[in-house]
């Protein structure tokens, strides 16, 4: 799993600082809006939250309803809409279009934008199309052939499932998850 992002675990403290700040300076007279964070997997809860401890996220993740797994779901799973229903309806039934759902994959993106929710999706590191890549090749490849070679295989595996920025179910688009806080301090105006 390659061990903690630390570009990522800052993107996910700035949101709880926002989050607290928000409640006890709020000046502009607006309510204050609080981002809840909640994972939402179709892989079983102890994967999930050893991935989450692998990568430094578990904290963010250990109140309850703020971690989901395939179990808590069942009979549905992704991107079946009453997976979605059970978790909306866990963390106090909030209204779809104040939900934001992050993923790599196409099928759950547009679930979750067919129920009204906005919607990230995440590409992989040098695989947006859109903008020049950060090692500066034109291709948006990172550089590394047998890499690029790869993640290729790896997604025509992913039949219809393969991310897609230009798809209509797409809100924003990152490469990586320490880019999500610049689109929801983007949506939110922080």
């Amino acid at each position: 799993l390659g061990g903690p992002d630390p570009a990522c675990i800052e993107m996910f403290e700035s949101i709880l600082a926002k989050n607290n700040n928000n409640n006890t300076n709020n000046t502009n007279n607006n309510p204050p809006r609080k981002l809840n964070l909640v994972a939402f997997s179709n892989g079983p809860r102890k994967y999930v939250s050893r991935v989450l401890k692998e990568i430094g996220l578990a904290r963010f993740f250990a109140e309850e309803n703020s971690l989901f797994a395939v179990t808590d779901v069942l009979p549905h799973c992704k991107p079946d809409k009453g997976s979605f229903d059970l978790v909306l309806k866990r963390i106090g039934n909030p209204p779809p279009e104040e939900c934001v759902m992050v993923e790599d994959s196409m099928k759950n993106v547009r679930a979750a934008k067919a129920l009204g929710m906005k919607t990230i999706l995440v590409v992989g590191k040098g695989r947006r199309r859109n903008s020049s890549s950060v090692s500066g090749n034109s291709d948006g490849s990172d550089g590394n052939l047998l890499s690029d070679r790869n993640a290729e295989n790896a997604e025509a595996t992913k039949q219809g499932d393969a991310p897609d920025e230009t798809d209509p179910a797409v809100d924003a688009v990152v490469e990586v998850a320490s880019e999500i806080g610049d689109v929801l301090d983007m949506w939110l105006g922080a």
